[in-house]
């Protein structure tokens, strides 16, 4: 491999991606989703915020015989950008694609990929040049992202620690590598088809499959697996059978009732562990979704998963420690499809 002939390779795809009107029509979209995102988590936080305020000051006055009404402290990252997380793994995902599609069918279409292989080049070149200068597309769009965003957050009086920040910048590191991911994805395809349409058609099909379709079908298999009556969670007549309680004693510590309860919610549990196992497994949304909002804050699969989750700040080492399998079943995506790009494309007949 040629450093310097990939290194010009990536500076020509990185310019002509982000001259492209396409690219720019669905960066533009992500910018103002991400900013409107941004308006709305803080919003939301200053709510919650004051209404965690009020109610600890009622919770003062009232009786320690109460029932369960106190929630833990919002936390700023976990409301403010939570919201980005779905946005991301929606039209982030989407850009990428669109960033990706044509990266090798497009030459062909126009008749340039012969001339290019004509030049003293690896093929192996061509390859990491074109993903390299995409990546830096991809990084630039979540760097201009982030600083928005953060200066969004200050003008509108959020104070922000240094843990903040820290785990804002984690939480964008794993954002690029989720859209690495898709960008992975959509240039073996690319490679692939023999036009740009089915290369984005093939792209847009996996991305449904690993996303909707897996969601779904991992619902029905754990409702298969584990049968649960809804109706002792959602306003349906509950019956001394399946009804259960939660109450808080004088010393603060909070007791699922004898009334069956907690039968009811370890099928729960396990019914979340399975439908959360097959979509981790299949799907790069779903684990970059649980990845980013356990760095943010917001770990609620792990909630619903772990019978004895606390609500105590937790070291973000350990964090991305516990959640290291699913950042690498993330990026065997990424790996597989740069791997499969390469003996497609080594043994392809270009003509």
């Amino acid at each position: 491999m040629n450093n310097n002939k990939v290194a010009v390779i990536a500076k020509k795809e990185f310019f002509d991606s982000i001259k492209s009107k396409t690219f720019l029509t669905i960066f533009g979209i992500f910018l103002v989703l991400m900013l409107v995102s941004s308006v709305t988590g803080i919003n939301s936080y200053d709510k919650q915020l004051d209404q965690y305020q009020k109610s600890q000051v009622e919770n003062q006055n009232s009786d320690k015989n109460r029932v369960f009404t106190d929630f833990p402290e919002p936390k700023l990252t976990a409301v403010v950008f939570q919201e980005m997380v779905t946005s991301i793994g929606v039209i982030g995902a989407i850009l990428a694609i669109i960033l990706g599609y044509n990266t090798v069918s497009g030459e062909k279409e126009r008749g340039n990929l012969k001339l290019i292989l004509s030049y003293p080049l690896y093929r192996e070149d061509v390859v990491n040049g074109k993903f390299f200068g995409k990546i830096g597309v991809l990084i630039l769009t979540l760097a201009i992202t982030s600083i928005l965003s953060i200066a969004c957050a200050l003008v509108m009086g959020v104070n922000l620690t240094g843990s903040d920040l820290i785990a804002i910048a984690l939480f964008m590191v794993i954002s690029t590598l989720y859209l690495i991911t898709f960008l992975g994805i959509s240039i073996f395809f690319s490679t692939i088809s023999k036009s740009g349409t089915s290369s984005i058609l093939n792209s847009f099909m996996f991305w449904i499959l690993s996303t909707m379709v897996i969601t779904s079908f991992s619902g029905v298999v754990a409702d298969a697996m584990v049968p649960t009556d809804d109706t002792a969670f959602y306003g349906g007549k509950i019956s001394s059978t399946n009804s259960f309680s939660i109450v808080v004693s004088d010393n603060g510590e909070t007791n699922l009732s004898e009334d069956g309860g907690e039968s009811t919610f370890e099928k729960y549990q396990k019914k979340w562990k399975i439908q959360n196992t097959i979509e981790s497994l299949i799907s790069p949304t779903q684990n970059y979704e649980q990845v980013a909002s356990a760095i943010l804050g917001n770990d609620f699969v792990n909630s619903l998963t772990e019978s004895d989750s606390s609500q105590n700040e937790i070291d973000m080492f350990e964090t991305i420690s516990g959640k290291m399998s699913n950042i690498i079943t993330m990026l065997v995506w990424a790996i597989i499809s740069l791997v499969g790009t390469y003996v497609v494309f080594m043994r392809q007949d270009i003509r």
